[in-house]
């Protein structure tokens, strides 16, 4: 029975939520530094790119196992869905994040392999409860984040490799595509607001201290962490992530919040429908024009 002391929004059946696949690869003579003028930005992109091969399908986990508590045939079919495109999404990030040490980043084995313990461990010895408020609450982070790349694209993926800003800007197009289903998933099985809200601020904090690690051990050992101007230009970054990105959170920590009731941006839309319009295969975006959603 949910015990949230608000009321919830009714369901609205999601559209279809169908694992695309990606077409491209990615061969080993991918920069680390995929957007050339902004090494820093890069890295930061990299380090996140390292959690998600531990983060997603232990989110996947945690949702499997809230399906048989679950009555919604509806949400029963989303979580479904959710699991299927989180499955694609660290799949292709573990190919990515290959490369990345392969050309030299063997510091980021430890830090991956503390990640693998961190969240066996929440598995093993934290609740249920737990691991759903944490997955809505990653959700809750990912779905600023989505509209933030989306917002800002021209400025963050201009220019780059287009292999790579194709896999982060499909990752989170899907990522608001999917945006109701784990808060959904964590408020048909508990609903307690309070813990939801203690949800987004654990899991934002854990994941961005696993990412800091791994973009300051690759800036580490390009040199440019010593680097003042390095610093500096990795602080603004910093700086413009936190100024989309709070708002955002504050907004998922009230009482009313639901993902459906923020409207998706029109660019992830026309992406989707691209999509459709190609016979299954991914766009490639073209980092030359960013207005469109491809080219």
């Amino acid at each position: 029975m949910n015990k949230t002391s608000t009321p919830l929004p009714e369901l609205n059946p999601l559209p279809e939520l169908p694992a695309r696949k990606i077409p491209f690869e990615f061969p080993n003579d991918i920069n680390p530094h995929w957007n050339e003028a902004k090494p820093e930005w890069s890295h930061m992109v990299n380090g996140a790119s390292v959690a998600m091969p531990f983060l997603e399908p232990y989110l996947i986990r945690t949702m499997r196992r809230a399906l048989d508590k679950i009555e919604s045939p509806q949400l029963k079919k989303d979580v479904k869905g959710y699991i299927g495109q989180e499955g694609q999404h660290f799949q292709q990030h573990r190919k990515f994040n290959n490369i990345l040490i392969e050309n030299g980043y063997q510091e980021l084995v430890p830090i991956e392999e503390q990640m693998k313990k961190e969240f066996d461990d929440f598995e093993k010895k934290r609740s249920l409860k737990f691991n759903l408020a944490y997955a809505a609450g990653f959700e809750t982070m990912a779905l600023g984040i989505g509209h933030w790349l989306i917002k800002e694209r021209e400025i963050l993926f201009g220019n780059s490799d287009s292999r790579v800003a194709s896999l982060v800007l499909w990752h989170f197009v899907e990522e608001i595509e999917h945006k109701n289903v784990a808060i959904d998933a964590y408020n048909a099985v508990f609903g307690h607001y309070f813990y939801r809200v203690f949800g987004i601020f654990y899991a934002t904090l854990h994941v961005v201290k696993h990412s800091r690690k791994a973009y300051k051990a690759m800036l580490v050992r390009d040199g440019l962490w010593g680097s003042l101007a390095s610093r500096w230009k990795l602080q603004k970054m910093i700086f413009r992530f936190l100024k989309n990105m709070i708002p955002s959170m504050l907004e998922g920590c009230l009482p009313t919040h639901h993902p459906s009731k923020i409207k998706d941006p029109k660019w992830s839309v026309d992406w989707i429908e691209k999509y459709h319009n190609e016979d299954g295969a991914v766009p490639l975006i073209n980092t030359q024009n960013l207005s469109a959603p491809t080219p």
